[in-house]
């Protein structure tokens, strides 16, 4: 191995090395009781949501319907809030708390900052979806709950890694008010132009997440025809590819951004 392959690859390990140890910092401070008592609230929603329409249904309720509810109430508003409590204040954290100039300094200490950040807040957000994903499917009169399980799951997984990274680009480019704009991004990008059969909704997560939902329960033949436009007709595999993509390319914008953007003190932003 010659000398510049064996920096190259130095650099990649201690990258690496940085990104874990950011990450586990990051988890480590989303394990505090108002955060651990903010996930149980938002992993029993869905189940309390499922009991009360189950209960007001008497039983009645289509089992269809019921999954439709369960990908709305999980993969989607579960997924979606719990990253944007995680993943928007990753660089306004730090600069409210004064440690922004000691990572800044430090050999790819912003992109260890953001890609840690990003994983702790994919790992935290998945780990409740998942949990309220047992809880709803313990109350819902599913069909097949075994198999609604590991869609939800992999829905679940695919949401989380999807709208991570495109929340990274708010926090990095309005650190102070990362939070709203998230919530506009979430608002114009993923629920308008998501619901436009144009070619605007081929760039976003929710597009492949229904598209996903559909080819995964066996949906496609029995669709009205105008919720067809709302989904894509390729093959699941093509969905992830577009999601992993899509993740590629927001995260690089969000690393090049935050690498040489310059952050003056909080209290000027």
């Amino acid at each position: 191995m010659t000398v510049p392959d064996a920096a190259a690859e130095r650099l990649v390990h201690d990258s690496l090395a940085a990104i874990r140890t950011v990450a586990g910092f990051q988890l480590r401070r989303l394990l505090t009781p108002p955060r651990l008592a903010l996930a149980a609230v938002v992993g029993v929603f869905p189940a309390a949501v499922m009991l009360a329409v189950e209960r007001a249904s008497r039983g009645r309720l289509d089992g269809d319907l019921a999954v439709a509810m369960l990908y709305a109430l999980i993969p989607e508003a579960v997924c979606m809030l719990g990253l944007l409590v995680t993943m928007c204040p990753v660089v306004a954290d730090e600069l409210e708390r004064g440690t922004w100039v000691h990572v800044a300094v430090r050999p790819g200490g912003r992109r260890a900052l953001l890609l840690g950040s990003y994983v702790a807040a994919v790992v935290w957000t998945a780990a409740v979806a998942l949990a309220a994903t047992v809880l709803a499917l313990a109350v819902a009169d599913v069909p097949r709950p075994a198999s609604v399980a590991r869609i939800l799951a992999a829905l679940v997984l695919v949401s989380c890694v999807g709208r991570g990274a495109l929340f990274a680009l708010p926090a990095v480019i309005m650190p102070k008010r990362a939070l709203v704009a998230s919530v506009g991004v979430a608002l114009v990008v993923e629920y308008l132009a998501g619901v436009i059969p144009a070619v605007v909704n081929q760039a976003t997560v929710s597009l492949r997440l229904r598209s996903l939902l559909v080819a995964w329960m066996g949906w496609e033949r029995t669709l009205p025809t105008e919720v067809q436009l709302l989904v894509d007709s390729q093959p699941p595999w093509v969905q992830l590819v577009a999601v992993g993509g899509l993740v590629a390319v927001l995260l690089t914008a969000a690393v090049l951004i935050l690498d040489r953007r310059q952050f003056p003190p909080s209290d000027e932003i």
